[in-house]
């Protein structure tokens, strides 16, 4: 670097000063007539030639100085990057070894009480029951370690159809008011927002991923509010419509505002414990935007969240209800 810029300065000035020598006294007979005036421009002459090489010697300068400035800045953020993807690995490392051992050491667990003779046919359904449980959560965090993935490699498919949005709600609102979170959460009050004077919405989008979406952000809701209320649904708006989850739990903190889409994050610290594997809402981000939205939240510490995004007219087929 330092090299090319001491060639760069050594070439400008040699021909700055070789076409100085050449042309500055046929220059000044052309354009000066009386003999007084050359003899002072001849006296000058060498003054001139100091002043032109110096400006453009400093912008020469300026602009190399710019270059470097520029590749630097582009090492520092290459290496915050790259300290970020190892932080990353070994949250990854850290999450594996404590969630996927959890449901594994589960399995291996029941099944050796399955095979057991001492234990009652009631009771080994009850293992069972267990097995199936533990089998289901270590699918889960599987699939959403290669969902992750797709979406980081740009390789995740999304197939768009038309489809009723409210039957979609509908049948995710029955899924959960029979679900073992549900029966978890008493003191939560869930409810679809869907009322008689709701439009009737159908979209031209991937309802597979958008019921995905919805699944991963009541599954938070669900996790972080011990009581109160779930609301979840759609609103009409100016544009087209908003779709949300809403809750009245405990909020995020203003520190974990800018990290919680990143992957592997569980909180304020990332770290083994916590419940879940910390992906549902980088997998959510990435998909509302294969989508065609972006995926944005409001919250306030002990009083609840609400996640939203929205679809354009062009994406949505909105008839207004018989009343």
């Amino acid at each position: 670097m330092k090299n090319r810029i001491a060639i760069k300065i050594t070439l400008l000035y040699l021909a700055i000063g070789f076409l100085w020598i050449l042309f500055s006294d046929q220059f000044i007979y052309l354009t000066v007539k009386s003999a007084d005036s050359i003899t002072v421009m001849q006296t000058y002459k060498g003054w001139f030639f100091v002043v032109i090489t110096s400006v453009l010697l400093f912008f020469l300068i300026r602009k190399e100085i710019h270059k470097k400035e520029e590749v630097e800045k582009r090492l520092t953020q290459a290496k915050s990057k790259a300290e970020e993807a190892d932080l990353l690995k070994s949250a990854f490392i850290s999450n594996m070894s404590h969630e996927i051992r959890t449901p594994l050491n589960g399995i291996l667990g029941f099944c050796e009480l399955i095979l057991d003779d001492s234990f009652t046919t009631e009771e080994k359904k009850v293992f069972a029951q267990n097995l199936t449980k533990n089998g289901g959560d270590l699918l889960k965090l599987i699939n959403d370690i290669m969902d992750i993935s797709k979406i980081q490699e740009n390789q995740f498919e999304i197939t768009t159809k038309r489809f009723n949005l409210n039957n979609l709600l509908d049948l995710l609102y029955y899924e959960y008011q029979q679900s073992d979170l549900k029966e978890l959460r008493k003191n939560v009050s869930f409810k679809l927002i869907n009322d008689e004077k709701s439009p009737i919405v159908d979209m031209i989008s991937d309802s597979v991923r958008l019921t995905h979406i919805f699944r991963n952000l009541l599954n938070n809701a669900f996790f972080f509010t011990p009581e109160g209320f779930i609301h979840f649904g759609f609103e009409e708006t100016e544009t087209g419509i908003e779709l949300f989850v809403e809750d009245s739990g405990c909020g995020i903190e203003e520190s974990s505002k800018d990290h919680i889409f990143k992957p592997f994050f569980k909180g304020k610290n990332m770290v083994v414990g916590n419940k879940g594997f910390g992906l549902g809402l980088a997998i959510s981000k990435g998909l509302v935007r294969l989508l065609g939205s972006d995926l944005k939240f409001k919250t306030q510490v002990n009083v609840g969240t609400r996640f939203y995004f929205d679809f354009d007219k062009k994406d949505i087929i909105i008839k207004k209800p018989e009343l």
